[in-house]
């Protein structure tokens, strides 16, 4: 999943990247917009169940499945956050740095 998310960032140009933290600014600041975000990402959440299960031969509906689905999803708003409150932050890094947290565990 990791591998797969920094894929498609590190093809993003400097304005696409900016044009991404202007999106979540103005998605953090309407509520309608985060309403129809927090959508979104539950819709993702079952595509990622899916295609994990898919993977591990296990059932989508797996609580471990749906929480590591979850975890991927809170990491992503996590990022999406700091780095519509950070504009300098470099995106690419944050998710990195974000996933590798959520892959030892968490540790503070």
């Amino acid at each position: 999943m990791r591998n797969a998310m920094l894929s498609g960032i590190k093809d993003m140009s400097t304005d696409e990247l900016t044009t991404v933290r202007e999106r979540n600014e103005l998605i953090m600041k309407v509520p309608e917009l985060r309403a129809a975000s927090l959508n979104n990402m539950t819709q993702m959440m079952q595509l990622i169940m899916e295609l994990i299960a898919k993977r591990v031969g296990r059932n989508p509906e797996d609580l471990a499945v749906r929480t590591f689905a979850g975890a991927i999803i809170g990491v992503n708003i996590s990022v999406m956050l700091y780095y519509a409150e950070n504009p300098d932050a470099d995106f690419a890094k944050l998710l990195d740095e974000a996933l590798s947290k959520l892959e030892e565990g968490l540790p503070l």
